[in-house]
């Protein structure tokens, strides 16, 4: 049986399912066609930046733009691709929907033979391509009619009816508010659109049920806030194209294209990305940098085969190494990749040590693992979500205006429900942070401008300092924050425990317990010795307020009472105990005298060097007495007792633990873990 072509008399019904079929097959017949021409000697193409990929059109559905210059023989080859496609395909180009589009300053015999050799009139920028405004002069609200325009068309269509506020607040969160969000995405809108979408939004919200214009209650950047911070949940348009535009950057470091292509060869001229200025550019440029400025180091690069820039990704954790290290310190341009610090799969110590600051280097060496054997090349990771894919709710949870002001965070801070032992770390935390943004604001300011990846690793590195001084047990303090605290909550530290003893006297011989207590450094302060005998009995107890002074000066004035009370009841033999190290270091010349108590202790060396006296030093916990009498002549007044009864009831207690010869416990926390 013989076969035979099939006579086709008309095209597929609309909404058939081969069409779609059929129509990518003859667009992709048109695309390389496109593309063929750049193999012709004689086309000369649309000016592109050097090292760019070959461009000459986008095509969008049945939406093209084709990119040539005015050369005649381009534009014949041009036409003849068109002309072909329509033999094949049986489409026709409807030159009357068609538009050219060229520079203002082109002059007129240039614009004729384009009109003359394409058959398409020119018509003036911008033009709109998929919802998106094009044009290359300075923007005007004109531009972007379309938008407002449809965003009024949705409004008048519910005026009349009688919406609540509960009905006006649901209908802007989900519908009006998402209207912008594709020309968001694409476009850096001008300060003056998102001004006048936000007066639209406003006049909606706030009319009455009638649609009538009504008083305005709050500010609407008030009310575009969380509910938990007092707003209404609406999200301002400035900070949703901030998102935006850092899922732009996402998708421009961490997913190679055309697009990303094009936008390096343009741009970045083999520069790094994380060091082009933004000063000049396209507005989508631009605005694509000052996304980077926010979001870059909340990508982090997971090490495999080390193919991630040494200086420039952030797969330490911290930030880019570039913009850690200090602005003098040695910057190696022979190292590239991460793995060019690695030998034989451990990371080459002696490198890391000699181009990084020491603290940099000891947190790659203990935190960071060395690449693998893999040859997967290294992943990116979006910091904020779990799974490390990024999201625009979570940049634009991050990027938001919060609701609050400086007091209100620092107070925040500061009332965080947290564990007592924290408390001291969360209150210095703020302070940490203004000093670094206050430094970060003058460095912009005058001209050395600091990267924010630099200002939290510098944060980041003064806390880890601060917890290293305030927990010194812990070895090792991750830079991160959330790791920080978790090991924080979760320390527990090793303490050592020494038993502390009042010790009795040799028979004959008396001890004088001495101690200064101040209110202040300098402040109200008193001094206090009490004097036993070998049995443990009270002979005599002094307690007196003094001047405003330093401790220092009370501690000296206690043990000169003591020895002149000594001397004046003819005892020549005693013992001097304090629990002032100071003290015990000044009378034995191995510390230097202070001035302000040269003449209380030179006549402390006086009775010394005429009578047999010992000066001993005794932890706190063994010179409770003299310590209890100090603070009780600041609460209460002098004290002079010469016999156990005349104490108080703490006194008399702590006397008879000390003659029953009750030990104490000294606890304190082991600095370091060996």
């Amino acid at each position: 049986m013989g076969f035979s072509a099939i006579p086709v008399d008309r095209g597929v019904k609309q909404g058939d399912p081969l069409s779609p079929t059929l129509f990518i097959l003859a667009a992709e017949v048109l695309s390389r066609g496109l593309n063929a021409v750049h193999d012709n000697l004689w086309y000369t193409s649309f000016g592109l930046p050097k090292w760019s990929p070959k461009i000459n059109h986008l095509a969008y559905t049945d939406d093209t733009i084709i990119f040539t210059s005015s050369c005649e023989i381009s534009l014949n080859l041009m036409m003849d691709v068109l002309i072909q496609y329509e033999i094949a395909s049986g489409q026709l180009i409807n030159k009357a929907k068609s538009s050219v589009y060229l520079h203002d300053k082109v002059d007129e015999v240039t614009v004729l033979k384009v009109e003359r050799v394409t058959g398409i009139n020119r018509h003036v920028f911008s033009l709109m391509y998929l919802g998106c405004p094009i044009y290359y002069s300075r923007a005007f609200l004109a531009f972007y009619s379309d938008l407002i325009t449809k965003v009024r068309n949705k409004l008048q269509g519910w005026k009349g009816k009688l919406l609540s506020f509960g009905g006006r607040a649901t209908l802007l969160a989900h519908v009006l508010q998402a209207m912008p969000m594709h020309l968001l995405s694409a476009m850096d809108a001008p300060f003056f659109v998102i001004d006048k979408l936000n007066k639209i939004l406003t006049q909606f919200f706030w009319s009455n049920s009638n649609g009538e214009a009504n008083r305005h209650w709050a500010k609407w950047h008030e009310v575009c806030m969380p509910k938990e911070e007092g707003g209404l949940g609406f999200r301002r348009l400035e900070d949703m194209s901030m998102a935006l535009f850092s899922k732009l950057w996402w998708n421009f470091r961490t997913r190679p294209s055309l697009w990303s292509s094009f936008m390096s060869n343009k741009y970045l001229k083999k520069n790094n990305p994380i060091l082009v200025p933004w000063t000049e550019g396209s507005h989508v440029w631009r605005k694509m940098l000052r996304a980077r400025d926010a979001v870059d180091h909340l990508i982090w690069w997971q090490i495999r085969m080390g193919s991630s820039l040494f200086w420039f990704d952030n797969w330490s954790g911290l930030g880019p190494l570039y913009f850690l290290t200090p602005p003098d310190f040695y910057y190696d341009e022979n190292i590239n990749n991460v793995a060019d610090v690695v030998i034989e799969g451990w990371w080459n110590k002696n490198i890391l040590r000699n181009c990084l600051p020491e603290d940099l280097a000891e947190h790659i060496l203990h935190e960071v693992l060395p690449p693998s054997s893999s040859d997967d090349l290294d992943k990116p990771w979006w910091t904020l979500e779990p799974r490390g894919e990024f999201s625009v709710k979570s940049a634009w949870e991050y990027l938001r205006t919060r609701g609050l002001n400086l007091h209100q965070v620092i107070t925040k801070w500061w009332n965080t429900d947290t564990l007592a032992r924290l408390k001291p770390i969360f209150y210095a935390i703020p302070s940490i942070i203004m000093w670094e943004l206050w430094k970060k604001r003058n460095g912009d300011k005058h001209g050395n401008k600091v990267s924010t990846s630099r200002v939290i690793c510098q944060a980041s590195t003064k806390i880890q300092q601060l917890v290293k001084l305030r927990k010194p047990g812990i070895r090792s303090v991750p830079h991160r924050w959330l790791e920080m605290l978790k090991i924080l909550e979760n320390f527990v530290p090793k303490l050592q425990i020494t038993k502390v003893m009042w010790t009795l006297p040799a028979v004959g011989i008396w001890k004088c317990n001495t101690d200064g207590a101040t209110r202040g450094n300098p402040g109200r302060s008193a001094y206090a010795f009490c004097v036993r005998n070998s049995d443990g009995d009270l002979v005599y107890a002094r307690a007196k307020e003094m001047e405003e002074t330093t401790n220092t000066v009370s501690e000296a004035m206690a043990l000169l009472g003591a020895a002149r009370y000594c001397l004046a009841n003819h005892v020549y033999s005693f013992i001097l105990e304090t629990d002032s190290l100071l003290m015990k270091k000044i009378m034995d010349r191995e510390w230097k005298l202070p001035w302000n108590i040269i003449h209380a202790v030179e006549e402390i060396w006086d009775i010394i060097h005429n009578a047999d006296v010992q000066v001993l030093h005794i932890m706190r916990e063994g010179n409770q007495l003299a310590d209890h009498l100090a603070n009780y002549a600041l609460d209460h007044g002098e004290v002079n007792v010469a016999s156990f009864a005349e104490l108080d009831s703490i006194g008399r207690k702590i006397l008879n633990s000390d003659k029953l010869q009750c030990p104490y416990l000294r606890i304190r926390t082991v600095k370091t873990y060996f």
